[in-house]
């Protein structure tokens, strides 16, 4: 089945990322609770740093883990506005909610990449503004004027994205800033 033309959605997924720094965090708690010295030395003091901070590291994980695990949307571009989900970066932060921006609020929309198609093909997108128009007043409440994200655990389809925000608002660019010898054009 296609998709449809005026809806785009991506939700939080396991990226390379989260799984290794998961996984050594997960390997050095194991190897520090299987391992017992016969007496205390200065080999299980040294062992007990690399446990106590994969500790920490697998705290820090934990968030993201079970925003991956609920299928939160991470962005979503329908015939409303575009939603922008936060990535949490602490248990408390889990309940934050996401972000709304009305099409009648958007000026354009920026991709920023990693790096160049000169050097690495065609690399993916790292981060997305979306710049609102002046004069209107912000539906979130002490917004500011553009909205920017790094794109952490999800991947844009930036095709997707021109080929939606073309149906549902033709009137807004988006706009591939990455990309070398082309900054600065519109993608539709």
């Amino acid at each position: 089945m296609p998709p449809d033309p005026g809806s785009y959605e991506e939700r939080y997924r396991l990226t390379s990322g989260v799984v290794l720094r998961l996984a050594s965090g997960l390997l050095l708690v194991a190897l520090g609770l299987v391992w017992q010295p016969p007496v205390i030395s200065a080999a299980s003091v040294i062992l007990a740093i690399p446990v106590i901070f994969s500790a920490l590291t697998i705290a820090f994980v934990m968030p993201a883990v079970i925003t991956i695990a609920r299928r939160m949307t991470a962005f979503r571009a329908d015939y409303g506005g575009i939603t922008l989900g936060v990535m949490p970066t602490s248990l408390a932060a889990l309940h934050r909610p996401a972000i709304f921006i009305p099409w009648a609020e958007v000026e354009k929309i920026i991709l920023y990449r990693a790096g160049s198609r000169r050097w690495r093909g065609n690399p993916t997108v790292q981060g997305i503004s979306v710049h609102r128009r002046d004069g209107i007043a912000s539906s979130v409440t002490g917004a500011a004027s553009r909205a920017a994200y790094t794109i952490s655990g999800w991947k844009l389809n930036h095709e997707r994205l021109a080929a939606v925000t073309a149906a549902v608002a033709p009137s807004i660019p988006v706009i591939d800033a990455g990309s070398a010898g082309r900054a600065g054009e519109p993608i539709q």
